[in-house]
């Protein structure tokens, strides 16, 4: 991650992470109240590189001790990116992680040199703050150790037309319910960081295999929505959303600096061994 978002904040990355108090726990979560998302578009020919960097970002970070933890995933889908997600218990918890970066300056000290290192493999950031909208969000907690991957859609909507949006998701959210639709996704409304109204909707899976489940779960779905319900959905989200993109993305231990209770669900996997050298 580039210096300039170092300098007021440790953090600008992506995670559905707990609050403190829970961090030495696993098992399912609820996702968090604020969610910070930090976007990296990496060069051609740069995956490798980067991913380098951001595990001695990784490593710099445990050795000083921080607290501010972080899940990083690439692309699968789309323009070659990184994103890493950070989850925070209010402003006041986002403002005290910020704090952390000043007060160990032999930390910061560390991330500014590998920071000038990450500047080289990317062409483009963007950081934005996003709030957890717990009545437009469907399905039980899960315990994000054990996903691989993040189905996300980014929802751009019209101006003044957020309240019909999310009355249109409401209106989904019902046959969701009644169809028992197998998944769950949590819904985030930015606060900052790019256009208003934007939404963002977090789907975490535990294999790609998730997906070939859903014509099924689809087709029951808009069974329980109705014609009369399908055609009410469809003109309320032609009137109300400018755009939609829709990706897909592989967590990636190497970018992550994963919370105890993100290890302790798959140690293995967020906590892999380095590859070995070659025979001497």
């Amino acid at each position: 991650m580039q210096q300039s978002l170092f300098s007021s904040s440790l953090c600008f990355r992506l995670a559905f992470l707990a609050a403190p108090a829970l961090l030495a726990q696993s098992g399912p979560m609820p996702p968090p109240p604020l969610m910070m998302f930090y976007r990296e578009e990496v060069k051609p020919g740069h995956g490798a590189a980067h991913a380098a960097t951001e595990s001695a970002w990784g490593r710099v970070l445990a050795k000083g001790k921080s607290a501010d933890h972080y899940l990083g995933m690439t692309s699968l889908t789309g323009p070659s990116e990184a994103w890493f997600i950070m989850g925070y218990r209010s402003y006041a918890d986002w403002e005290a992680k910020q704090n952390e970066m000043d007060n160990n300056p032999a930390l910061k000290k560390e991330i500014d040199a590998v920071s000038l290192q990450d500047g080289d493999h990317l062409t483009s950031t963007r950081s934005f703050l996003g709030t957890y909208r717990k009545d437009l969000s469907y399905g039980p907690p899960v315990e994000i150790g054990k996903m691989r991957y993040f189905r996300i859609r980014t929802f751009r909507v019209k101006q003044g037309m957020g309240k019909a949006f999310e009355d249109g998701v409401k209106m989904a959210l019902a046959a969701y319910e009644k169809s028992q639709f197998p998944a769950s996704f949590a819904f985030y409304e930015v606060e900052a960081g790019t256009w208003s109204p934007t939404y963002v909707v977090l789907r975490p899976m535990k294999s790609l295999a998730d997906m070939d489940a859903m014509d099924t779960a689809n087709k029951a779905f808009l069974e329980a929505l109705g014609e009369e319900g399908r055609k009410a959905m469809q003109k309320t989200f032609t009137d109300t959303v400018n755009g939609v993109e829709n990706q897909l993305f592989a967590f990636n231990a190497k970018l992550s600096y994963p919370a105890p209770f993100v290890v302790a669900s798959d140690p293995a996997f967020w906590t892999p061994k380095p590859p070995k050298g070659p025979a001497k």
